[in-house]
């Protein structure tokens, strides 16, 4: 069987893709017959079909292709490991390094990091792809992304491994002079009575929020929500209702016209987390990467993690540490 990494590319973008020929030529930046072409050659190569139709559309895939699919995500995560690999051994430390994020981390926790490694990595070509925290794992399992800086997605990805690097505790953010900032315990149904600007709930921040009112037995008013920290902020500073943030959002000589009021013990900080799949290569840019972002993990306990696929027996508040 004489198949090649281009026909398996091909297929992974048109699943990807929601199983449209039209939108993977898109992202490929190619024709349309030319990835037709391809997948014919390789459902004659498998010797059966990988999609199901309906009469020329592709609805899904057989049960052949769903095999077909984890051997190719497989196959192409090893050209990549084997393509760093080689990266790593020329005479000085470059290639493209792929991160995935959301606006949380890439506004506020990882700019102090990515100038530390951009002035020790130069020749390295540093990406960003913001996203949620499911969407950051999907990149990563694809191998479309290297790494992911995010919260612990809802639904893991038993191809990916997730390193608790740092923990994010909340505040609750309002204008100046707000009923909030003044009288005795900040408590949940103190904040309920007024109208509440969060963070989408697709995004474990979100989520956290909304679980924790519901948990108590109270329905908050939700005036907006948004996936941006910053766009939260400028409707908190209209007056549109008071936000609960991440507290590293928040920055007295920036948001002047805002207030923070610690609420840690009122909400579950997020555990951040490095999304890493298993038993890949690391070369020596991503492990300093990963140190200088979270300290804890040395080269050799993430090499040693990565390859047993399993974290150390210690608890999760041992494996965390504050924000680079």
């Amino acid at each position: 069987m004489n198949m090649n990494l281009r026909q398996l590319r091909y297929f992974c973008h048109v699943v990807d893709s929601g199983y449209s020929i039209s939108a993977a030529a898109r992202a490929l930046y190619t024709s349309q017959p030319g990835i037709s072409r391809q997948l014919a050659l390789l459902e004659s190569k498998v010797g059966s079909s990988v999609f199901t139709r309906r009469g020329n559309r592709i609805v899904g895939m057989t049960e052949t292709g769903k095999q077909v699919l984890q051997v190719a995500r497989r196959m192409l995560n090893d050209a990549r490991a084997l393509q760093r690999i080689s990266e790593g051994y020329s005479p000085e430390d470059s290639g493209r390094f792929v991160v995935g994020t959301t606006h949380t981390h890439a506004r506020y926790v990882l700019p102090a990091v990515i100038r530390k490694f951009t002035q020790r990595y130069p020749s390295v070509q540093l990406v960003m792809r913001q996203e949620n925290e499911s969407r950051v794992a999907e990149l990563v399992s694809r191998g479309e992304a290297d790494i992911g800086v995010t919260a612990q997605p809802r639904e893991p990805h038993t191809d990916l491994l997730g390193l608790p690097c740092y923990q994010l505790p909340r505040s609750v953010i309002t204008r100046a002079r707000h009923p909030l900032l003044r009288g005795g315990a900040l408590t949940l149904e103190r904040i309920a009575r007024h109208p509440i600007i969060t963070l989408d709930a697709s995004f474990a921040g979100g989520h956290k929020v909304l679980q924790a009112f519901a948990q108590a037995g109270l329905r908050p008013s939700i005036a907006m929500s948004a996936i941006d920290a910053d766009v939260i902020k400028a409707y908190v500073a209209l007056g549109l209702g008071v936000a609960i943030l991440p507290t590293i959002c928040y920055a007295p000589a920036r948001d002047r016209e805002l207030r923070a009021r610690d609420a840690k013990d009122l909400f579950e900080p997020t555990i951040a987390c490095i999304q890493l799949r298993r038993n890949d290569y690391l070369p020596q840019y991503m492990a300093d990467f990963i140190q200088l972002l979270a300290p804890q993990w040395t080269h050799r306990s993430v090499k040693e993690t990565l390859e047993t696929g399993d974290l150390p027996r210690r608890p999760v508040t041992e494996l965390v540490a504050q924000p680079a």
